[in-house]
């Protein structure tokens, strides 16, 4: 392999989220080490989810089919919908089996320094897409973060005037936790949505 595209690839693995370039001159050479058991077949998976991969036309979710199984399954309740950033948000919720209807993927929160604004957001159809399903919750399932909580308030406001109820994941104690480890901020949101036993 030349030297240029060593350094491709090791360039290409450098801008996955979390790694830094030893790290991705690590992957890079296990990757040539493991040629034939894990490189090839590696790339052929890549090919293979990029060209099969889409983004459901009615929620965001990114599948092989499109409208995606989670929006074809009549079993899920349509009336809920779930508003998250991003796919890995679907998949946790997924995950815990907890919830059962439907999902809107905005694909990132309001910032001004990653250039996500409230055209991004896509509103004007998230509020087609509920009234022609007749949806009576919306869920902002959205970060603790500054970003997740502006983004959570847009989107608020702009379905303040529709008959929908709009509810936000409680925050404070994990489960399994004790109190004396936890930070000041996720105290306070503790006794803030603290309810009645």
């Amino acid at each position: 392999m030349p030297q240029d595209e060593l350094q491709k690839l090791i360039n290409l693995i450098a801008r996955l989220p979390g790694i830094g370039n030893k790290s991705a001159q690590r992957i890079a050479l296990y990757l040539i080490k493991n040629k034939q058991d894990l490189m090839l077949p590696f790339s052929e998976s890549l090919s293979l989810t990029a060209s099969s991969i889409k983004k459901c036309e009615n929620c965001g979710i990114l599948d092989m089919q499109s409208p995606c199984k989670i929006c074809s399954n009549q079993e899920r309740l349509s009336k809920t919908i779930c508003i998250v950033e991003d796919m890995a948000d679907v998949w946790a919720f997924e995950r815990s089996g907890f919830f059962k209807g439907h999902y809107q993927v905005i694909g990132g929160l309001l910032s001004a320094a990653k250039g996500f604004t409230e055209q991004d957001l896509r509103l004007n159809q998230i509020k087609e897409r509920l009234e022609k399903n007749s949806v009576d919750e919306i869920i902002l399932a959205l970060s603790a973060t500054i970003e997740g909580q502006t983004t959570a308030l847009v989107i608020k406001d702009f379905f303040e005037q529709s008959n929908i109820k709009i509810t936000q994941l409680a925050y404070g104690v994990p489960v399994g936790s004790e109190i004396h480890y936890l930070d000041d901020n996720t105290l306070g949101a503790a006794l803030e949505s603290r309810k009645n036993l």
